[in-house]
């Protein structure tokens, strides 16, 4: 999952792993830690497969940085192109699919806009319909107003990724 964000953003600018780790996390957010215990062997891994190389580069902390290879920017562009299993990292790898949107061509992009409002539009419906089913069958139950608390709050939320779809949509043209 790591590997495509590591990638998109080695093809922005070379990094050191340090620099990597820090902005991953801050993309997963502020309650998410990549330890560096997670991060070297992918990283070792991606050399190995020679998609990353080790530059004498040093960043501002005396860090060697990582550089993608030719065949680093064909495997990102197999992974953009790769459809995204519903898991529980779904919304991730949008999110990292989103944050590189600007090295893929415009069809590529509109594509994974149009995969992840499908995807959100389709929770929204689900959600709808727990509601229902909640309402028509455990109305009298101890947990049906948390139950209903919480499926509220699951749709707000994909509402919100839809406006925000919205609004990165509008940017691309």
């Amino acid at each position: 999952m790591y590997e495509l964000y590591i990638l998109g953003q080695l093809l922005f600018t070379d990094r050191s792993a340090y620099k990597l780790r820090f902005v991953l996390e801050n993309v997963l957010g502020i309650n998410r830690k990549v330890s560096f215990g997670v991060l070297y062997p992918l990283l070792e891994k991606m050399e190995t497969t020679g998609a990353i190389v080790m530059t004498n580069d040093l960043d501002w902390r005396g860090k060697k940085k990582l550089h993608v290879t030719a065949a680093g920017r064909a495997r990102f562009d197999t992974l953009m192109r790769e459809p995204i299993s519903k898991n529980a990292h779904m919304d991730d790898v949008y999110l990292f699919k989103l944050s590189s949107l600007s090295l893929v061509d415009r069809t590529l992009a509109q594509q994974i806009i149009a995969n992840f409002r499908a995807e959100k539009q389709s929770q929204c419906a689900q959600y709808a319909e727990y509601n229902q089913q909640l309402k028509l069958h455990h109305s009298e139950a101890s947990f049906f107003k948390s139950a209903m608390q919480i499926n509220k709050l699951q749709n707000a939320l994909a509402n919100t990724y839809l406006e925000q779809l919205d609004i990165i949509e509008s940017e691309l043209e």
